[in-house]
């Protein structure tokens, strides 16, 4: 439910809850006031108590007038004023200042001196109590030569007057309850989570990533919450991906340092032996100058595929992707690659396994750069004997449903089980010696780990020590042909 949609529910509630409260609460009191308040038992009934109270008053006036000794007629009296009382009037007799008669709702009430100088045979308001009242007042004459007065109380006030403001006040104390209560329950789902995402902010800001932002709102305040709680996630991976690279930069200059000293430490060897003429002989000084030129080869070599690893990393090195027929581009590099091999000792093989031609998206050059590093990873570890099968490596093809897949197999020494999961980390090598005679910089297979992942495929490596290894990669299918799938 949104805020939007809460706010005008709450406001109507604001309106309708006190209106019902109020009138459950009246018909809940009204068995209690039935009979003492007359404007409750409705129109007709009011009416009928107005009818009925003039006829009573008429027979008064009559009986008044006529037959005056009948008001010392105990048994007269109380039947008239137990007519009187079913509606809520009185009737007072007074007779030498004696007060003789009253109503039992007066037994408690003086004789009020007014009463006595109000003009006969004349209405009059009169206040008794809370209550309000039609006083007529009629003179009597006994035939024993005693004087009288007959009073009329004739209530016409539908309410007490102590009654009125209690219904407003009820009524208000209604409205601020209803209002304090709604008001409690709107701003608790408004102001605790937004508690919970100030409290969350404020642990962000000191650095306190390890928790989890959790709203319990299903409006717009639970989507802020959700959406902060994703910002927090992103946070976290970017400082632990921020420490992760700053921890292989570490690593990064330590290695780079280590591989750049051994070579350089090697040349001014070599340089050295020249200039302190132990060298001595022109084989010597030739000898000296290949393995300077080879050590400084490598260092270029080194240099090259940091600068390259260093533009993968940071997504600067341009891809130029074109759709290319797997099979033919295979072929070719193999080809390509046959005389290097044969130098080496070793045969180079191509074998399609897919049904009929497969058309990838690759960029060319970048996959040439795969190939290489992993045939040239596979030729450092070859061991100089031939193998039982001889020293080969077999590069084979595979179509899968939405990818083709290219796996190169070798027949070399394999790979320890422990060094598997590490081999496309940068500048790991399963030699350990870090001679870069046998082990190579480390970087190659982290190379093609970043080439292959730019083209939206993945890299896997399985091996048996002894027998060889097995490295493999997969590139998406060109549009054209996931689309005829």
């Amino acid at each position: 439910m949104s805020i939007r949609l809460k706010m005008k529910l709450s406001l109507l509630a604001m309106i309708i809850v006190p209106l019902l409260l109020f009138t459950v609460l009246s018909l809940m009191l009204m068995p209690f006031f039935w009979e003492k308040l007359p404007a409750l038992q409705g129109y007709e009934a009011n009416k009928k108590r107005e009818n009925y109270l003039w006829h009573l008053s008429g027979e008064l006036n009559y009986v008044s007038a006529n037959h005056p000794d009948r008001f010392l007629d105990q048994t007269y009296t109380d039947a008239i004023v137990k007519r009187m009382e079913e509606w809520s009037s009185g009737l007072l007799l007074i007779s030498d200042g004696e007060l003789l008669l009253k109503p039992k709702w007066l037994q408690d009430t003086e004789l009020d001196k007014r009463w006595l100088d109000m003009d006969p045979n004349k209405s009059q308001n009169v206040k008794i109590g809370a209550v309000q009242y039609e006083a007529y007042k009629q003179e009597l004459v006994f035939h024993n030569g005693k004087t009288g007065e007959l009073i009329m109380l004739m209530r016409f006030e539908p309410l007490p007057v102590y009654l009125r403001p209690l219904i407003w006040l009820t009524f208000l104390g209604i409205i601020m309850f209803t209002h304090l209560v709604i008001s409690y329950v709107v701003s608790r789902n408004l102001v605790r989570p937004l508690n919970e995402l100030k409290n969350a902010a404020e642990r962000i800001k000191d650095g306190n990533l390890n928790f989890i932002v959790k709203t319990k709102s299903n409006d717009e305040i639970g989507e802020l919450g959700t959406v902060f709680e994703e910002m927090r996630q992103r946070l976290e991976q970017s400082i632990n991906q921020n420490l992760m690279y700053e921890e292989n930069r570490k690593e990064l200059i330590s290695n780079i340092s280590h591989d750049l000293k051994t070579p350089i430490t090697a040349i001014k060897g070599y340089v050295e032996g020249i200039m302190d003429g132990v060298a001595s002989t022109e084989a010597m000084r030739t000898r000296y100058i290949t393995t300077i030129y080879r050590k400084a080869s490598e260092m270029d070599k080194l240099i090259d595929e940091l600068f390259l690893l260093s533009k993968l990393d940071l997504n600067m090195e341009p891809y130029n992707f074109q759709t290319c027929d797997l099979e033919s581009y295979l072929l070719d590099y193999t080809e390509e690659r046959q005389f290097d091999m044969e130098k080496a000792g070793v045969e180079l093989y191509f074998v399609n396994k897919a049904k009929g031609p497969v058309y990838v998206e690759a960029d060319r050059e970048k996959l040439s750069r795969v190939l290489s590093n992993i045939i040239d990873n596979s030729l450092k570890y070859m061991t100089q004997g031939r193998a039982p099968s001889g020293n080969n490596i077999t590069v084979a093809m595979f179509e899968l449903k939405s990818e083709a897949a290219v796996e190169i197999i070798d027949t070399g020494p394999g790979i320890a089980k422990e060094a598997l999961p590490h081999i496309f980390n940068r500048f790991y090598r399963a030699e350990h010696s870090r001679n870069s005679d046998h082990g190579g910089s480390g970087l190659g297979l982290s190379i093609v780990k970043h080439i292959v992942e730019r083209h939206g495929g993945r890299v896997n490596a399985t091996s048996i020590e002894g027998e060889g290894s097995r490295i493999s990669f997969t590139l998406r299918k060109a549009a054209s042909e996931r689309m005829g799938e």
